[in-house]
């Protein structure tokens, strides 16, 4: 039997490629707003925005399911513009989204999760430690699901392992081909790919319980490469 693996935001970009990856070995539950149909994967509309929409989504799926592996908080807004333009509306569906509906889905599965000794895995960004103009929610998001990473490490140890991945620039749109400025910006010499954090994640959940409350930066180097101009 398959455990299960609840992903959020997996339609598209890094969660639809855990989902298709990790579909292999587990059972894969996709939370989104939209449905992106995969082989072996179940969908449960929602929106993470909506906390009571949230809650009734994960009542249903825990009469469906009788154990969890892994909790996966990826789904996430992002939005850049200059900060007179920013309206509170705007800070408090992105907050909602990133950091909110990750807090209540670790709360609300936190008991299956020490059951099966099982982990969670927050998404977050370099953008947690630095930042582009005009990213306020966004940054402020990340920053806060990397310290809702720690805590949860400690309030549900010994059983349960948390831990967060902080991607830099993963390539997501198959559209677009970094140019060669964009990949020798980076010290690894190119630009993200989705795979990247795919093999992150699939390290994490091999993780043997002595790795918890980390932040794993998988950026090519970025935020270690000091820039004057």
């Amino acid at each position: 039997k398959m455990q299960n693996i609840i992903i959020t935001g997996a339609s598209h970009g890094i969660g639809r490629a855990l989902a298709k990856k990790l579909s292999k070995k587990y059972h894969i539950i996709n939370i989104d707003i939209v449905e992106n149909k995969m082989d072996k994967v179940d969908f449960y509309k929602c929106d993470l925005s909506d906390k009571s929409k949230l809650l009734k989504t994960i009542e249903k799926i825990k009469t469906n399911i009788d154990s969890l592996y892994a909790l996966i908080n990826n789904a996430a807004l992002f939005s850049s513009k200059s900060l007179e333009k920013q309206t509170l509306e705007e800070w408090e569906n992105i907050i909602s989204i990133n950091l909110t509906a990750p807090y209540i889905l670790s709360k609300e599965f936190a008991s299956m999760l020490k059951q099966s000794k099982g982990h969670i895995i927050n998404i977050s960004s370099t953008r947690a430690s630095m930042s582009e103009a005009g990213t306020e929610a966004y940054s402020s998001s990340k920053g806060g699901i990397s310290s809702l990473t720690h805590a949860l490490a400690i309030t549900l140890s010994p059983d349960v392992k948390v831990n967060s991945i902080s991607p830099g620039w993963i390539n997501t749109n198959e559209e677009y081909l970094p140019t060669k400025v964009d990949n020798e910006q980076h010290p690894s010499g190119r630009v993200g790919i989705p795979d990247d954090i795919v093999d992150t994640v699939k390290f994490l959940l091999k993780n043997k319980g002595f790795i918890t409350g980390s932040d794993f930066v998988i950026d090519g180097g970025m935020t270690k490469k000091m820039i004057y101009v």
